[in-house]
């Protein structure tokens, strides 16, 4: 970890726990380092709250007025527009409401209403999860407000997002919280088969929402994580909502469930070690948030983990070469073999007849043009090969990331598998 990445860590570390004084990692950085700070913080969704750190600090203060204010402007900027877009999902939800429908809200305001400021933790969208009967009521009242589909539907889809041009809103829309057609995580749909049945209210701003029960949000947290570590990394935003939950709720959630949960699911290494990183770096506490810590024996080695978050940033999209690595850590996810590269870059050119038709609209209006679609993908991905050889390729980047599936317990070998018996919902 560099010196800029630990200043990051510990300011980060400021804003959860509300410390008085300004980081020590923050003085010895030079104009360079500075720089860098507020890239990280920009990559992974934070910059509001790393300025709101150190924009009273002394040796900030001593760079350029040019680049203090132009953070500034970020910042503010950041606020401005997050609490616009807080106010005008209120007054959305609302409305479902009246028009009879109820939708479970996920992450995004959820999880910002855990944070000390809790606009300076920007969504760029809000997630909510509907019952399939609700879909043509909820899409009907959107499109008569003006907004636009991101892409064509046909039948009840599985998530699709919402745009209004005007206003910048933007919802994700989920009849499922994880694709059916996932073989790496389709499964997990078991685990909240029930969860309208059991909801949880808070409130935000004055307005009751409906979201998760306690156990299984902080396990969707987690298994949403996992989601996106598959497919390029996540960064260090998904371990602070985790540990803000923990904090908020940790009396209350059901840690013997939580850890079977994990377990049945492989995610227990994963898990632990994400926690240490917020022990070790953002002042996470087992025993002040009423946590219980898993009683499997597993030494945490988190450092990888960690060095791979930093380098991710906030959506796993820091470079080309991450985004189509995912191809390779899928492919690791779903069959635990060895061949991860072969089997991934035959994924990259050869994807599920349902991607081509959500990618290339083309071919799902006119089924006899999927041969051209694939086509068309192969061509893209040749090219996107050659136009990045200056960055480390998806095949390497892929390779070390299956690496890291291992190394957390995340896939086993077929041979393990035998060995150890299949677990839950993986075939």
């Amino acid at each position: 970890m560099t010196e800029t990445e630990a200043a990051f860590l510990a300011v980060i570390r400021a804003f959860l726990t509300k410390e008085e004084t300004a980081p020590a990692e923050l003085e010895e950085l030079t104009e360079k380092q500075w720089n860098h700070l507020f890239v990280l913080a920009a990559q992974h969704s934070l910059l509001a709250a790393v300025y709101d750190v150190v924009g009273k600090v002394p040796v900030f203060r001593q760079l350029s007025e040019e680049f203090c204010e132009h953070v500034r402007r970020q910042a503010v900027q950041s606020v401005t527009q997050q609490a616009s877009r807080t106010a005008l999902f209120l007054a959305d939800e609302r409305a479902l409401e009246t028009i009879g429908v109820q939708p479970l809200v996920l992450k995004g305001i959820v999880c910002r209403n855990l944070y000390p400021k809790p606009d300076l933790r920007p969504s760029g969208d809000e997630d909510l999860l509907i019952r399939e009967k609700d879909f043509a009521a909820v899409d009907a009242y959107f499109r008569q407000k003006g907004f636009m589909r991101d892409k064509e539907i046909y039948t009840i889809p599985e998530e699709t997002g919402y745009v209004q041009l005007k206003t910048g809103a933007f919802y994700e829309i989920h009849t499922v919280l994880f694709s059916r057609e996932s073989s790496a995580y389709g499964c997990l749909n078991d685990v909240f088969s029930d969860i309208f049945e059991h909801p949880s209210q808070i409130e935000v701003q004055g307005q009751t929402i409906f979201t998760l029960e306690e156990t299984r949000h902080l396990f969707y947290l987690l298994c949403h994580s996992f989601k996106h570590f598959l497919h390029g990394g996540i960064g260090i935003r998904q371990i602070c909502d985790m540990v803000q939950m923990i904090r908020a709720y940790g009396s209350k959630i059901d840690w013997e469930t939580f850890w079977k949960l994990c377990e049945q699911y492989h995610m227990t290494c994963f898990c632990v070690n994400l926690l240490d990183i917020g022990e070790r770096y953002l002042g996470f506490s087992y025993e002040e948030s009423g946590a219980v810590r898993c009683t499997k024996k597993i030494r945490p080695d988190s450092e990888a983990l960690l060095n791979d978050m930093l380098d991710a940033g906030a959506f796993g999209k820091s470079s080309a070469g991450r985004i189509h690595s995912a191809n390779i850590t899928l492919y690791a996810a779903e069959t635990g073999g060895e061949e991860h590269a072969v089997g991934g870059i035959r994924k990259s050119l050869f994807p599920e007849t349902s991607y081509i038709k959500n990618r290339y609209p083309y071919a799902a209006r006119h089924p006899f043009l999927l041969p051209a679609a694939y086509a068309q993908r192969i061509f893209q991905w040749m090219r996107q090969q050659c136009a990045k050889k200056e960055q480390k390729s998806s095949i390497e980047m892929g390779m070390e990331r299956a690496a890291l599936l291992k190394k957390y317990d995340m896939i086993r070998t077929a041979d393990e598998e035998k060995r150890g018996g299949m677990h839950a919902g993986r075939t």
